[in-house]
Formats: structure tokens, C-alpha cells, sequence
């Protein structure tokens, strides 16, 4: 990051996507002639369609993260040949909907902890509070601004439960989603995840509710993802000066 003092505006999405204006005026001496806006259409030659290089071209978040576990938990399912009926769901903890809802068994998730990822690879040193890494970006489309990406890392430490209405049934369900998202990290990695292992499984327990036994087991998994910021530079083009003087007579 530079030190030296930047004048900094956040601007929306919308905002940068409008057509871009060129404010025309004629001046003589003192006074305006005429003044009138046009669209300037900009295009840039070098522009080229790169998605198809970049599974993660969007940045990863929770939701992103939380859709992709689902994804490979239905996928895995599919594969095995398991029929709809069958299947396990993946839901947020604590549903709004009766158990029995989800048949036998439920995997529920939840986020245990959110923090600022440590500055050395034994994470024992002091967290990353402010982005660390930033570069500038300047497009054709924005001729007056220098969009900045600034990025850090955050720590995530994500709890998957594997709720069922048996002692079995919960473990080996337990069992199946540690092997099935050790074997998988490559998923996560792929679309933007920097850090994915499995970390825990927590205590065997269980609860009843309605007079239904529920046995679950926590499986806990430690995730590392980049924050990004977006933030519009305006670029100074041109600073007009008047100076005048006074002389007097004494």
C-alpha cells in the first residue's frame, strides 16, 4: 500500500457502468459561450472474454462457499445412484421446518467463528485488520477513475452437523462427509478458497424434541477465503491556477 495521501470515494457498481460524458465549453475571457455534454463511446481492442479461463470469476464468500458444499453433496449423491427420496439435504442450522420434514437425516451448517486470518504461516502472530494487498485497475470504460481492489484474508472455522434419528445413521453420515470433503478440497480450492482442511468432529450427543430422539455429529472444518474491496479513485486531469497581484501605491 502506498503512503503517500490519496483523495478516495466509493462509488457503486451502477454508477461506473454508466456512459461516460464529456463536458464541452467555449470560453472567452471571462464568460462561457456555450457549454453542452456528449457521450463519448470508448472501446478498447485489447478486450477479451476471459471467464472461460477462470472457474472462480466470481470473488468466494459464505454463500458462495455454503452453494458449492451443497453442489458436491448433491452431486456425490447422484453419482452413487441414491434416489431423491434418499437423499440427504444440506440446510442452515436450526430450520424452521419439523424434522420429519427431512426424512431420516439432515446435515445442517453453521459458522463457529469468523476472524481476521494471523500474519505468519504458524498463525500466532497478529491479525490482518486492514487489506494488505491492493492493486489498481484502469478501464477504458472509466476514463476518470482508478477502480483499486484491495483484498485480506478472513478465517472461518464451519461446523457441518450430521443430524439422523439413529445412532447409525449419524455416524456413518459423519463418516461419508469428512471422506467426501477431504477428498474433494480441490472444489473449494478451484473456486477461490485458499485454505481448506478438516479440522475436527466434536462430540457424540444427541437431544429430544417432540418425543423424537436426535442424534447428531459435528464435523468441523477450518476455511480460508480473500475479502475484496472495490473502491474509485477520481483522477485529477487537470488543476487551473489564478493568481493576480496588487500594487499599491504608498
Amino acid at each position: 500500500m502506498s503512503d503517500e495521501s490519496q483523495l478516495v470515494e466509493k462509488v457503486k457498481d451502477e454508477l461506473l457502468n454508466e456512459d461516460d460524458l464529456l463536458k464541452v465549453e467555449i470560453v472567452e475571457g471571462d464568460s462561457v459561450l456555450s457549454q453542452y455534454e456528449v457521450n463519448v463511446p470508448l472501446t478498447n481492442p485489447y478486450e477479451f472474454d476471459a471467464s472461460r479461463f477462470m472457474p472462480n470469476t466470481t470473488p468466494m464468500d459464505l454463500i458462495k462457499f455454503f452453494e458449492i458444499a451443497d453442489d458436491l453433496i448433491t452431486n456425490a449423491q447422484d453419482r452413487a445412484g441414491i434416489i431423491d427420496s434418499k437423499k440427504v439435504k444440506l440446510v442452515e442450522e436450526y430450520p424452521p421446518d419439523a424434522f420429519s420434514e427431512y426424512g431420516d437425516e439432515v446435515v445442517a451448517f453453521r459458522v463457529l467463528k469468523r476472524e481476521p486470518a494471523r500474519m505468519n504461516a504458524k498463525a500466532t502472530a497478529r491479525p490482518h485488520r486492514k487489506s494488505t494487498y491492493s492493486y489498481d485497475v484502469v478501464r477504458a470504460e472509466n476514463p476518470n477513475k482508478v477502480v483499486v481492489i484491495e483484498s485480506r484474508p478472513i478465517d472461518h472455522l464451519i461446523e457441518f452437523t450430521c443430524w439422523g434419528k439413529s445412532n447409525k445413521i449419524a455416524n456413518s453420515r459423519a463418516l461419508w462427509l469428512e471422506k467426501l470433503f477431504i477428498n474433494h478440497a480441490w472444489v473449494f480450492e478451484v473456486q477461490g478458497v485458499e485454505r481448506f482442511f478438516w479440522k475436527d468432529r466434536g462430540p457424540d450427543t444427541y437431544t429430544t424434541t417432540g418425543g423424537q430422539r436426535l442424534f447428531y455429529r459435528p464435523v468441523n472444518f477450518f476455511v480460508r477465503f480473500r475479502e475484496f474491496e472495490v473502491k474509485a479513485h477520481p483522477q485529477i486531469k487537470q488543476i487551473l491556477f489564478e493568481i493576480s497581484s496588487k500594487i499599491s501605491n504608498s
